[in-house]
């Protein structure tokens, strides 16, 4: 039995034993029918993978037979696929479609045929330009696509590109404060499409992705447009100051998770900080002790809510602080193997002993 037949049954039971009445029933109803519309995770991602597959083959087609086309027939080629998405989009809007079975692809497929007929049309009219013009005149481009479709995958990758125009821009030119505060307002404009996404009725596992991918990217994106400013003052470019960066970063973000009632943000925030507390052994003393207290609270805060991905990076953590001043001493080669073992061991015990926790408070709750 699925869960749209128990809850069906659920209700008439509680209607014939007057738990609930006429009215009540029909309003559970309506509202579980208008829950249960929505597309099953597997349904938005094979959706979003075919469509993910039509535009990479309709690039591909384009591609092989481009030669024979003239200038009008390639932007006309070239726009048609945008403009029909489009016209999807708006009938969809008329419509009242919310489906993330239908966005989420749509959203996709529109995004990659917006970038690649700004870059066909560009190369079909020998348009000048720089890689960094076209990367932000192709973020641009899609920014509002995002906002409208509000699809997952846009709404968490967009800030890339961000990260992406800052790169290719230093490639070319000295940093300036200029470059920088552009690449922060790339990222800006990327919060409405955050704020719209956290807004929308989606089903547990298709928010928690999404938070967890849009938390990644700006926990990553927004430390490395810091980092590059040290090159405005080269005495500040050094590990130290990437890793501080990383951890100062990571903490406004647990801050603005728990604020904001992101639920996964708090483990992203955590996982960075302590992907970045990896080059602590090799940085100065005061890093490498904060590196321990990092461990120590993030499987302190694991043990006290008896959550598993907590207690995993901090014992990883731990080890990793540990084992790579253990290995770098000049002691004999079978003790660091035996001290492997042993390590290896000790991370298998501790999630046997969490999962029998966990399944004790389990059974005590019932």
């Amino acid at each position: 039995m699925n869960k749209n037949e128990w809850m069906r049954k659920e209700i008439a039971v509680w209607r014939s034993e007057g738990v609930i009445d006429a009215p009540l029933a029909e309003v559970l109803l309506k509202r579980y029918v208008a829950t249960s519309a929505r597309m099953s995770w597997a349904a938005v991602l094979a959706g979003s993978f075919g469509a993910l597959l039509i535009g990479l083959g309709v690039i591909a087609l384009l591609a092989v037979n481009w030669d024979y086309f003239g200038r009008g027939a390639r932007a006309a080629i070239a726009l048609a696929p945008v403009i029909c998405c489009g016209f999807l989009a708006g009938g969809a809007v008329v419509k009242g479609w919310r489906s993330m079975g239908f966005w989420e692809p749509l959203g996709i497929f529109w995004c990659l045929a917006t970038g690649a007929a700004a870059c066909l049309v560009a190369q079909t009219y020998q348009i000048g330009g720089t890689v960094p013009g076209l990367i932000l005149f192709v973020a641009l481009l899609t920014l509002p696509i995002v906002w409208v479709t509000r699809t997952l995958v846009g709404m968490a990758l967009w800030p890339v590109w961000a990260v992406a125009w800052e790169g290719a821009t230093l490639s070319i030119q000295d940093v300036s404060w200029g470059t920088l505060l552009c690449a922060f307002g790339i990222i800006a404009l990327s919060i409405p499409a955050l704020v719209a996404f956290l807004r929308r009725d989606l089903s547990p596992v298709a928010r928690v992705t999404g938070e967890r991918l849009s938390g990644l990217v700006y926990a990553v994106s927004v430390p490395l447009l810091i980092v590059n400013a040290t090159r405005l003052f080269p005495s500040f470019a050094s590990l130290d100051f990437g890793v501080t960066i990383f951890w100062v970063c990571s903490l406004i973000m647990l801050g603005v998770g728990a604020f904001c009632r992101i639920l996964s943000w708090p483990m992203v925030a955590t996982l960075v900080a302590s992907c970045a507390a990896l080059v602590a052994p090799f940085a100065c003393l005061l890093l490498y002790i904060l590196a321990f207290v990092l461990s120590g609270v993030t499987i302190a805060r694991g043990a006290l809510k008896t959550h598993l991905g907590y207690t995993n990076i901090g014992a990883v953590l731990f080890l990793w602080l540990v084992l790579s001043k253990f290995f770098a001493s000049r002691v004999d080669f079978t003790l660091k193997g035996i001290v492997l073992i042993i390590s290896g061991l000790l991370l298998v015990a501790l999630n046997v002993i969490m999962v029998k926790i966990r399944k004790g408070g389990v059974a005590n709750a019932k």
